[in-house]
């Protein structure tokens, strides 16, 4: 599992927006908590300051993660810029925080799709996923998981038993929840499956035999990977990462959809869904709907269909339509 770090400020909650405008530069994800009374800061903060007021319920945490080491002497400049204490810092690396936040997670049903660890009951569902989290993202509890498990299963209500898409990319795929789900709910569909870290390789391939699945995973930095680019276009992509590297990642992700196809971008704030909206609008795709749950956004958009059909190497290419 590639090493993270966490950066975070204790702050009075008014100062909130402020401390995130530090961390924001180099976060790929900022998270804000609420310190109740009676609540201590979190392990290695200092003592003193903002978080030994007596109104301790109007004091929050800001915390920033990202798998670049933090320029510390540069963050506190920024910090004192807005009148903020300098940030603390400890590394991430060496725990298994997926796992431990899987365990006593209840079994998710979501449309057709009904998803739990290995040891947990199932309801009835055409689709039933068994997933252990090890070192790799995605249990399907996440509700950015659940919002890309949720355009899936309005996808398939959309096609129908005689419409289906013939190609999924899952980019990022984690522990592989989405690319399961796809695979079942279209058995026989070409479903693509990568993820940057090679970690997620191990785990994914026991969750798909634990599924009965055949899938093969293949690390890569991004849609411009060779054999990414060689099985587009795809009728579906899901990306479910973070904020920066959706923005990164968007033109690429654009051309690799099919005329009618879906792209669902998951991984994101609420707040930061109008500027990824921009962004994809910017590349030809057509917001369709987002679905928002516990400060999360999980974003539709389609390539618009062709007006027509083109001949590409003497044969007609159709759209596919959602």
């Amino acid at each position: 599992m590639s090493p993270l770090w966490r950066v975070w400020l204790t702050v009075p909650e008014d100062r909130t927006a402020a401390a995130e405008r530090v961390l924001e530069g180099w976060a790929d994800a900022v998270s804000v908590f609420e310190l109740a009374s009676g609540d201590t800061p979190r392990p290695g903060a200092r003592s003193g300051g903002w978080a030994d007021e007596i109104w301790l319920a109007e004091v929050c945490v800001v915390e920033g993660v990202a798998a670049a080491p933090p320029d510390m002497a540069a963050l506190a400049r920024l910090a004192a810029g807005e009148g903020l204490p300098a940030p603390e810092a400890a590394p991430l690396a060496g725990r298994d925080w997926t796992a431990e936040s899987q365990a006593g997670l209840p079994v998710r049903r979501v449309g057709r799709i009904a998803v739990g660890d290995p040891g947990a009951r199932l309801p009835p569902a055409p689709v039933r996923l068994r997933i252990a989290a090890a070192t790799a993202f995605g249990t399907g509890a996440h509700p950015t998981t659940e919002g890309c498990l949720a355009a899936l299963d309005r996808l398939r209500c959309r096609t129908g038993p005689g419409r289906r898409p013939r190609a999924v990319l899952d980019l990022g795929t984690g522990t592989g929840v989405l690319a399961f789900a796809a695979a079942r709910l279209w058995p026989g569909v070409r479903v693509a499956a990568s993820d940057i870290d090679p970690a997620a390789g191990a785990p994914f391939a026991r969750n798909a035999r634990a599924n009965g699945l055949r899938l093969r995973f293949l690390q890569a930095d991004g849609p411009a990977h060779p054999a990414i680019r060689a099985g587009a276009p795809y009728d579906a992509i899901l990306a479910n990462l973070l904020y920066r590297p959706l923005l990164r990642l968007a033109p690429g992700i654009a051309r690799l959809a099919a005329p009618g196809g879906l792209v669902v971008m998951s991984g994101i704030l609420e707040r930061q869904e109008p500027p990824l909206r921009l962004a994809l609008r910017r590349q030809g795709l057509r917001f369709l709907r987002s679905r928002r749950r516990g400060g999360w956004s999980t974003i539709e958009a389609e390539r618009p269909p062709a007006r027509r059909a083109k001949r590409r190497n003497g044969c007609r290419q159709r759209p596919f339509r959602l």
